[in-house]
């Protein structure tokens, strides 16, 4: 074997050689890669919610959201309606040269952006986005606007709930107005029908009703019935409305886009980005050592083979 690799030595070391050239082509043509990373942390969402923010009760909250809440927010991240924000503002159909007329238009983008997108949690609960492409500088204002969009889209999911259930608060009050304002008319015509004008709820613990005298006029005792029963609805009305207003205030907390934000951006991958894949160095030993390989190997193969020939003949 020694003797045959001698005999090609030639062979071995042009093969070699040519091994190297080839991956420093290669190295030199094909495009260059580069990776964004952004590190950030996800707040708890219930910490900013109304029932934690004006309950009176003493408990713990964790600030940062726990393994659900992250789940959440990676699904999120890969739903059609973020992904689709992205692809529209950075103009990503005509970067990754996607023909728009083929039908498979959108199937070819979401797999070419997938392709590039990963997102992923550590062990200390905070969240990895990293997105990669041929240009660095975009790749990190993709992976910044990505973080930035998942913050608004999370609160935008939480703000919805709380203007549709201060939309349901406020309908329920105008019901309520408008029912106190029949009942303030009913009690108008009654005492002025049996001019009783005495509070008579019974609600209003520091009625003194034996106080109460008749005026002479018929059907007092009627009057004093039905003007108590009215008066007790609405009084029950009147407090219900009450609440009602605090808690729609209450459920604006919080609604406005910049407020309350989920996401706190802890690292960012730095310009200029160190494109991925093998150095020219690392290239050239892989390629010496490639070539060497199999430039050995072939030339003990055809040493073999045709010792076998030799032999027949």
């Amino acid at each position: 074997m020694i003797q045959t690799l001698r005999e090609r030595k030639r062979l071995i070391r042009n093969i070699t050689i040519l091994t190297i050239i080839i991956g420093v082509i290669l190295h030199f043509l094909t495009p260059k890669k580069y990776e964004a990373e952004v590190t950030f942390m996800l707040k708890n969402p219930i910490y900013a919610d109304r029932n934690n923010l004006y309950n009176n009760e003493t408990k713990f909250i964790d600030y940062f959201a726990n393994e659900e809440d992250i789940d959440r927010l990676i699904t999120m991240a890969q739903s059609d309606s973020v992904q689709n924000k992205i692809i529209k503002e950075m103009n990503l159909v005509s970067r990754y040269k996607i023909d728009t007329l083929d039908k498979d238009a959108s199937v070819v983008l979401k797999k070419t952006f997938n392709n590039r997108l990963r997102i992923y949690r550590t062990e200390n609960r905070n969240v990895v986005l990293n997105f990669a492409d041929k240009n660095d500088t975009l790749a990190r204002k993709i992976a910044v606007r990505y973080v930035g969009l998942l913050d608004s889209s999370l609160r935008g999911f939480y703000n919805e709930m709380r203007v549709n259930m201060h939309a349901s608060i406020v309908s329920k009050i105008h019901e309520q107005d408008s029912t106190i304002n029949v009942l303030t008319d009913t009690l108008t015509r009654l005492r002025d029908e049996y001019g009783i004008y005495d509070i008579l709820s019974p609600s209003r613990y520091n009625l003194m009703l034996s106080s109460l005298k008749t005026n002479g006029k018929p059907g007092f005792a009627r009057g004093v019935e039905q003007i108590q029963n009215i008066e007790s609805v609405k009084d029950e009305l009147v407090s219900d409305r009450a609440h009602n207003i605090t808690l729609a205030n209450q459920y604006t907390t919080g609604t406005k886009m910049n407020e309350l934000p989920l996401t706190k951006i802890v690292s960012i991958t730095p310009l200029p980005i160190k494109a991925t894949g093998p150095g020219l160095k690392l290239t050239i030993v892989v390629c010496a050592l490639g070539g060497l390989f199999f430039s050995i190997l072939y030339a003990l193969v055809i040493a073999f083979y045709r010792n076998i020939l030799s032999k027949r003949m």
